[in-house]
């Protein structure tokens, strides 16, 4: 059963789900940066550009996933009460 109650929780739920999401990708993208960086003889980035790229990728991401969130916690909910 899914129900995430009031619109302070969701909210509350939305943001956070947000936050975590952007994070998750951003450790991705450092992930990737520095392995490229380690496995190639010479470094391919500079800690500028990592540093630059990692604060472009949260951003984005916070974005694109507060947008997203709203419609995946409805479509949850929705589904719930068609069952």
């Amino acid at each position: 059963m899914v129900k995430f109650g009031s619109k302070d929780k969701r909210t509350r739920l939305v943001f956070l789900s947000s936050i975590a999401t952007s994070l998750v990708l951003m450790n991705l993208f450092l992930l990737g940066t520095l392995l490229t960086n380690m496995y190639r003889g010479e470094a391919s980035y500079t800690q500028t550009d990592i540093a630059a790229g990692s604060i472009f990728v949260l951003v984005i991401t916070m974005i694109i996933s507060l947008s997203l969130w709203p419609r995946v916690i409805d479509w949850l909910e929705s589904r719930e009460k068609n069952k």
